[in-house]
């Protein structure tokens, strides 16, 4: 290729992201139909490889909010007393726990940790706060003795994040960490990079727009969604990655250093990376790289 196809892009992402500009379909993806935009996203996880032979899953559903949610457990050969529950991205109107098996596999295998992730409920058939009240039910039936995380990329970050301070406002024994990738935090999208990465590769301002409003569904207040109207306090200790060229990169920065004036927290910008990097990491290994130093870090918490 004789350039990068975005500025300042990680040369292992530019023929992918070419094929992403290449898209022949004549409507903005903010304007398809949730039906297409899922049968697309479906198609990706279904050429997805399988899993490291290493690791043990497990499959069964919970009852919660009136549903049998979907979860799936991932577990290292040699674990470590302790969990995570996380929470796939998607804007929470796409993918499923089948799109981020390889994401919870190698957590699981870098941590230890066993990963348990939830399937919830999708927007805009189930709006604000179906989806977190499944998560809330989550961790009443997964908690154990040992370490617990909650963790997320995206709009399942967001949902870790309402997670975590649902907990603290009921007094409920708060999560030991977060683990966040390229987190929702604003529903104004009107941060200087949602300017600058308008129409940045995989995610445009205006997709990120229709998520929230898909979500929100139009409800007049949406307390543990927006969290630039929340306080941060008694929040635990986080790792947080974003990636540079990101609509939400502003958002997960200054999450960052938000919460550090409440905990410790690790967090890098990654250079180069697009928003939904943890879906290409099979081919871009700077992709792969940024997640395995925030899984490690997740790790090295934990020792």
């Amino acid at each position: 290729m004789a350039g990068a196809p975005y500025p300042g892009l990680a040369p292992d992402l530019w023929d992918l992201v070419a094929e992403m500009a290449a898209d022949p379909d004549p409507v903005p993806e903010e304007e398809r139909s949730v039906e297409t935009l899922r049968a697309a996203v479906a198609r990706m996880e279904a050429a997805l490889p399988p899993l490291p032979s290493t690791i043990a899953t497990r499959d069964w559903r919970i009852p919660c909010n009136g549903r049998n949610v979907p979860v799936r457990s991932y577990t290292a050969p040699n674990p470590r007393n302790g969990s995570m529950l996380y929470m796939h991205g998607g804007g929470w109107m796409l993918g499923s726990i089948n799109g981020h098996d390889h994401v919870c596999a190698d957590l699981a295998l870098e941590t230890g940790l066993t990963i348990v992730s939830l399937d919830y409920t999708l927007a805009p058939e189930h709006p604000y706060p179906a989806a977190l009240t499944e998560c809330l039910g989550a961790i009443a039936q997964f908690r154990g003795t040992g370490p617990f995380w909650l963790g997320g990329d995206s709009a399942g970050a967001n949902l870790a994040l309402g997670c975590a301070l649902h907990l603290r406002d009921q007094g409920a024994p708060q999560a030991d960490g977060l683990f966040l990738v390229y987190p929702a935090t604003d529903p104004s999208c009107a941060t200087p990079s949602h300017t600058r990465h308008a129409h940045a590769p995989y995610l445009s301002n205006r997709v990120m727009h229709r998520c929230w409003h898909e979500y929100l569904g139009g409800a007049p207040d949406a307390p543990y969604a927006d969290i630039t109207k929340c306080d941060l306090y008694g929040l635990p200790q986080s790792v947080i990655l974003t990636a540079e060229l990101d609509p939400l990169v502003d958002e997960g920065d200054t999450l960052a250093k938000a919460l550090s004036h409440h905990a410790p927290v690790w967090h890098e910008q990654a250079k180069g990376l697009i928003h939904g990097f943890l879906r290409f990491r099979a081919a871009s290994p700077s992709s792969d790289a940024a997640f395995r130093r925030a899984a490690r870090t997740l790790a090295y918490r934990l020792s």
